[in-house]
């Protein structure tokens, strides 16, 4: 790792641990604060270790910054336990069960390799694994501290320990492992500000009435939590709980008289009943999401291969139709017999010459069905460059001498070898050759040109004095039957070369593109792997 880089690294790893240590401390001391009870026992408000646990699995990817975060919990829990007036030995050791329990957590969680959750069954083990067995190992061991220490109900605080830290993953993961800025985008909140604000703005005075004034409407509080989930999935559902637990809390607190455990422990459970409903509620409805995109992704497939059977069909009977004329009526010529004895090579030329151009045909069509059908196979080896090029060029120079124009190979090392298909590089040269050969000028030569590029690649470019390609043309250069518009002449071929060029080049791990000076000269170029 360079200087920098780990400067980086230490700054960001500094951060997100000052940030736990923070959100720890606040939000445990919040609890005892809320809670106001004896200080001897533990707080039945403690969504801290939660808020850990979450801390650490979203932002740390290494050991070191493992160590880091925990120690930062360690810390946090101290402070919060110092502060909220429980003695030394209660407050150090509450603070490294804290750490324990958050442990035990990420140790569940991590051994589980934070599944997809898909099903009820699925997310109820999730919540078991991270939730409840380690705030039970918690439970427990704070249990013991309590008999250790000799002060207080053990079984009151052990029951304390295990609901407080449930409750707080019931509350704290919905949300917390799922926000993230490509959640907002995909609920396209920024289009939804109005709409969230106002189904916000009534579960919070709804809560305000139910917790503050006592008013009979806390069961519109679970219809809150679903509408949230309907409308904004799991993220929606999580913030949901978060509001409302947020203003019950407050109510204990600012109610000295509510301060009860068996009402806390009330609304605990009412608290964990609105959770289990909304994240059913919006797993089922992500559920439905993802098959309504599948089957929007199989409708669009299926009218795109719709789309491309009939051109396919329109292409083919017109590209066909040429070939097969001249082939028939050249045939039928010598067949008569009425041809002289020295114009008979010519015409036979002319047949194998569209023979040839229907045999081309038929290979890019197969090649572009296998693709399809996921079944084109490549066999990579090391090939020379240099007698591939050369190879290639002495095939098409015959023609491209007809068109008036020539094919030069500009120097190119003989020690320049690609990992590719000796057949299918040879079949991307000729289309990208007879590509240039259509489209060039009548008089300047093609120039093709080879060279190792400094990333592990070759490249080898073929270049064309002509018209060019028009900006407006070039996201569709590569696409099947799209020939370019306005070089001035009826261009022959069926609009396949290029395409084909492109799914063979990365069907190889390289990469094709070009550059185009309409009016000057097109460059087209391909990267292949450098043979080792």
């Amino acid at each position: 790792m360079t200087p920098s880089l780990s400067r980086g690294h230490n700054a960001r790893l500094a951060g997100i641990t000052a940030a736990t240590l923070a959100g720890v401390f606040l939000l445990g001391y919040g609890g005892i604060f809320v809670w106001g009870g004896n200080s001897d026992s533990a707080s039945p408000i403690w969504p801290a270790t939660a808020f850990a646990l979450v801390m650490i699995l979203r932002l740390s990817h290494s050991r070191a910054s493992d160590a880091a975060l925990l120690a930062a919990v360690l810390a946090g829990g101290l402070a919060a336990n110092m502060l909220g007036g429980a003695p030394t030995a209660l407050a150090v050791g509450y603070s490294l069960i804290n750490m324990l329990d958050v442990m035990a957590g990420l140790m569940v969680v991590r051994r589980m390799g934070m599944p997809r959750i898909k099903t009820m069954a699925a997310a109820a083990k999730f919540t078991l694994a991270a939730g409840a067995f380690p705030s039970l190992f918690g439970a427990l061991l704070a249990a013991a501290l309590v008999i250790w220490h000799g002060a207080g109900d053990p079984f009151s605080t052990g029951a304390q320990w295990f609901l407080a830290n449930f409750l707080g993953v019931l509350l704290l993961f919905p949300f917390g492992l799922t926000v993230s800025w490509r959640q907002f985008a995909k609920l396209k909140l920024e289009r939804r500000t109005l709409e969230a604000a106002i189904l916000f703005s009534l579960i919070t005075l709804v809560a305000v009435a139910g917790f503050r004034y006592e008013a009979p409407v806390l069961f519109l509080l679970l219809v809150g939590v679903l509408a949230s989930a309907v409308r904004f999935r799991l993220l929606g559902a999580g913030a949901a709980l978060l509001v409302i637990a947020t203003i019950g809390f407050a109510a204990v607190y600012s109610s000295p008289e509510d301060r009860n455990i068996y009402w806390v422990e009330l609304l605990q459970f009412y608290f964990a009943v609105c959770s289990i409903a909304g994240v059913r509620t919006a797993m089922l409805l992500n559920e439905r999401d993802l098959h309504v995109a599948l089957l929007e992704k199989k409708h669009r497939q299926v009218v795109r291969a719709s789309r491309f059977k009939s051109q396919l069909l329109a292409h083919v009977s017109h590209e066909v139709r040429s070939p097969l004329s001249a082939i028939i009526g050249f045939s039928a010529m010598l067949e008569s017999g009425t041809l002289s004895a020295d114009r008979a090579p010519e015409f036979a030329a002319i047949i194998a010459h569209n023979g040839e151009l229907l045999q081309r045909l038929h290979d890019d069509l197969l090649d572009l069905s296998r693709a399809e059908a996921g079944t084109l196979t490549m066999q990579p080896e090391r090939v020379a460059v240099g007698d591939t090029l050369r190879q290639c060029v002495g095939a098409i120079r015959l023609d491209a001498t007809l068109g008036g124009k020539d094919v030069l190979v500009d120097g190119v090392a003989d020690s320049l070898a690609l990992q590719a298909d000796p057949i299918r590089l040879a079949q991307i040269l000729n289309n990208l050759i007879a590509n240039a050969f259509k489209y060039g000028d009548n008089s300047s030569p093609i120039r093709v040109s080879a060279r190792a590029l400094g990333d592990g690649f070759g490249r080898i470019e073929i270049a064309n004095a002509g018209p060019g390609i028009p900006r407006d043309e070039r996201e569709a250069v590569f696409l099947p039957f799209r020939r370019a518009i306005g070089v001035g002449r009826n261009v022959p071929g069926a609009g396949l070369g290029l395409s084909i060029a492109k799914m063979l080049v990365e069907a190889q791990g390289g990469r094709i593109d070009f550059d185009s000076v309409p009016g000057r000269q097109t460059r087209f170029w391909i990267d292949l792997p450098l043979a080792a």
